[in-house]
């Protein structure tokens, strides 16, 4: 039998191999690049190929394949390769091979660092110029005007408003790479780098705290991290607005496992590294600020009751990176701005008048309507394929109708947390009889979600990518409470059977409304998709 499975797979690898080198030539690919279908089907067959010829029962593919620890981290692997294969689909439109990039602002910006300036390389519109006062940030006065959409405008010159972090890193790559780079392959960079840290998280809780824990449960935890929404949403547009939110939670989930680590055991690396990481969060996402301040003063109440006899030296490790980080900012806004606390919202070009406006955008009156788009919006029906879609506003009639300041209630599509992502439920469990090993550790991740939390709540809109400031710190409290789950309810059926149909709902769902949400774009990127989509599912559920 193995050696029919050998051959059997040497000879399907070689096939694999084959009709990928040659499949244009052979009529199966028209487009005469290589996109990532096509290459991860290569990689397939050359692994195939390569195991069928070098399998032994006694070397390391033999052990791996024979062992239960190996066929997880195969399983894993598959899974993770599985969860970027779709984070392409979604960033490609469906077509595998190209993305289209509406924005490359943080190219720009890496430019600019690369040739020692703050300012953009883009020349204003001589009519820009001609403005002698702030009558310019009035949108009705730029009229027919061009600009550099979103963008701050100072004295004459360009500049970003989004977080310098993500462009300093792309700025060494500009010394010898003049192409330019559009946002979303940022995006997806970040996004990818983003899951990597869940999974070295929750491989680490798992060994650590949940061990006893089944395998399939763990692979079932980092498909919901990987997958929920707005993971895979965020990748269709995945403009600089996106982008800057998935740099921010690179970060912030990059300093979380730094931090989880030097927790247990008590680090001064671990502890700069996660105060580096969590500066340079900030550095690509202002509004993550309260979050990782109630997160400092966690770690601060840590550090008391648990490492009093090196106290000054724990707390320096964790609060030097976030210090000089702060200093460096309010430095770059000063270079920019003539002020320490000036990040450019007031100078924006967009759609209002910051300028004017500009202490309006932030309110506790806000609260009300957007605490109900965060949790509970609902989705909406349509009798054809897609069938279900993300809605702008669907509140109650009183709630409708309360307009506070700027409010605005119709601006973008988003599903409520508690009607889209069920499976985040899992986290209140967490919080039933906890273990004393994971105090320290739950009260970090819920203190930083509920900063971040609170402020998205008093900002003038809310949109879909803003639920990813909080959902990768959400997912790891739910996953936590999962697994706790099985503890707390003595491994029922009934528990399992409950937690499998809100994970596959929460999953489903997300790959849905990442679709349906954004089906204009993929009507105007891939029309044909669509249709054979729509053709085929419309026929069989008539």
């Amino acid at each position: 039998m193995r050696i029919w499975l050998r051959i059997t797979g040497g000879l399907l690898g070689a096939a694999t191999i084959f009709l990928m080198i040659f499949a244009n030539q052979l009529g199966l690919e028209s487009f005469p690049t290589w996109g990532v279908r096509r290459s991860a089907i290569l990689i397939a067959g050359i692994l195939l190929l390569a195991i069928s010829i070098f399998y032994q029962k006694d070397n390391f593919i033999g052990k791996t394949l024979h062992s239960a620890d190996g066929r997880f981290y195969i399983a894993l692997l598959v899974l993770n390769a599985g969860i970027f294969l779709i984070y392409v689909w979604f960033g490609s439109d469906g077509l595998w091979k190209s993305m289209h990039n509406e924005t490359n602002y943080y190219d720009l910006q890496a430019n600019a660092f690369a040739k020692g300036q703050l300012e953009l390389e883009v020349e204003p519109a001589p009519a820009l110029l001609a403005f002698t006062d702030v009558s310019l940030y009035e949108p009705e006065n730029r009229e027919g005007i061009p600009v550099l959409w979103d963008a701050t405008f100072y004295k004459g010159k360009y500049y970003l408003y989004w977080g310098p972090t993500p462009a300093l890193l792309l700025t060494p790559l500009k010394f010898f790479y003049k192409e330019d780079l559009g946002d979303k392959l940022l995006s997806l960079f970040f996004l990818t780098g983003t899951l990597f840290f869940l999974n070295l998280i929750i491989l680490d809780l798992w060994r650590k705290c949940f061990s006893h824990i089944p395998r399939w449960a763990v692979l079932a935890a980092i498909a919901f991290a990987g997958l929920v929404n707005p993971m895979p949403y965020v990748m269709v547009e995945g403009r600089i607005y996106e982008a800057a939110i998935i740099a921010a939670q690179f970060f912030l989930v990059g300093g979380f496992y730094f931090l989880l680590s030097a927790l247990e055991q008590p680090s001064l690396t671990g502890l700069s590294l996660a105060g580096l990481f969590f500066t340079l969060a900030i550095g690509a996402r202002t509004p993550l600020a309260p979050g990782i301040g109630l997160l400092s003063i966690v770690m601060l109440v840590w550090a008391i009751q648990t490492q009093r006899q090196r106290l000054i030296s724990v707390l320096a490790a964790f609060a030097i990176p976030l210090v000089l980080g702060a200093v460096a900012y309010a430095s770059y806004n000063y270079a920019r701005f003539d002020s320490f606390t000036e990040f450019g919202f007031r100078y924006q070009f967009t759609s209002y008048n910051l300028y004017k406006n500009l202490d309006k955008t932030l309110s506790l009156e806000y609260a009300p309507p957007n605490l109900y788009k965060t949790l509970f919006n609902p989705l909406e029906k349509r009798d054809a394929f897609p069938y279900i879609f993300p809605n702008r506003w669907a509140g109650p009639e009183w709630l409708t109708s309360y307009q506070p300041g700027m409010y605005l209630t119709f601006t973008e599509n988003i599903t409520g947390i508690l009607i889209g992502s069920p499976f985040i439920l899992f986290g209140l469990i967490a919080l039933f009889k906890p273990r004393p090993a994971l105090r320290w550790i739950l009260l970090a991740l819920a203190c930083t979600v509920l900063g971040i939390f609170i402020t998205l709540q008093t900002y003038f809109f809310i949109a879909m990518r803003y639920l990813l400031d909080i959902i990768p710190t959400l997912s790891l409290l739910a996953i936590i409470g999962f697994w706790h789950g099985f503890d707390a309810f003595k491994n029922k059926k009934a528990y399992t059977i409950i937690a499998i149909f809100f994970l596959s709902y929460t999953l489903a769902l997300s790959m849905l409304i990442s679709f349906s949400g954004n089906i204009e774009l993929f009507k105007i990127h891939n029309n044909e998709l669509v249709q054979q989509m729509t053709w085929t599912l419309n026929s069989i559920f008539k």
